[in-house]
C-alpha cells in the first residue's frame, strides 16, 4: 500500500475525512491539470486505484480511418494494433500519463487533503459556534 493511501486512511480515522471524497478530488484536479498541460480534457480520465493509489490517465479516443486530431483520434491501424476486433467508431482507451505525472500527482493531492482538512475545521468551529 502507498504512501498516499496510508495517509488517508490516517486522515479519515483521525479527522473523520471520507477518503472516497478526497480520492474523487484528486481526480478531478488531475483532469483540471491535464486541461492545463494538454489544452483540453474532455476525453481524458484520471483514476486512482483505491488499494494502491497508483494513478493512470486515460484519453478517450474514436477510431477513424485518418486522424485529424491525434488528441481525440486514433488510427484503426493503431487501434487494431492494440485489439483486431476495433472498429471504426469504436472508442479506444489510450494511456497518456505523462513522465513527471507522479510529481504533479503528489502536488495536487496534497493541495487536495490541506484544503479538505481545512474545510474540515471550518465545519468544526461553524457547528461549535451555534452550540
Amino acid at each position: 500500500m502507498s504512501e498516499l493511501i496510508d495517509a488517508l486512511n490516517q486522515l479519515e480515522a483521525e479527522k473523520n475525512i471520507d477518503k472516497e471524497v478526497i480520492m474523487e478530488a484528486i481526480e478531478a484536479s488531475l483532469v483540471g491539470a491535464c486541461k492545463r498541460d494538454f489544452g483540453k480534457a474532455d476525453n481524458v480520465k484520471v483514476s486512482m486505484d483505491r488499494e494502491t493509489g497508483d494513478i493512470s490517465v486515460l484519453a478517450e479516443k474514436t477510431v477513424v480511418e485518418e486522424v485529424e486530431d491525434p488528441a481525440l483520434e486514433i488510427s484503426l491501424a493503431d487501434a487494431k494494433m492494440r485489439d483486431i476486433h476495433y472498429e471504426i467508431g469504436d472508442i479506444v482507451n489510450v494511456e497518456i500519463t505523462p513522465k513527471n505525472f507522479g510529481r504533479i500527482a503528489a502536488q495536487h493531492a496534497r493541495s487536495v487533503i490541506v484544503q479538505k482538512i481545512k474545510e474540515e475545521f471550518r465545519d468544526e468551529i461553524a457547528i461549535l459556534s451555534h452550540d
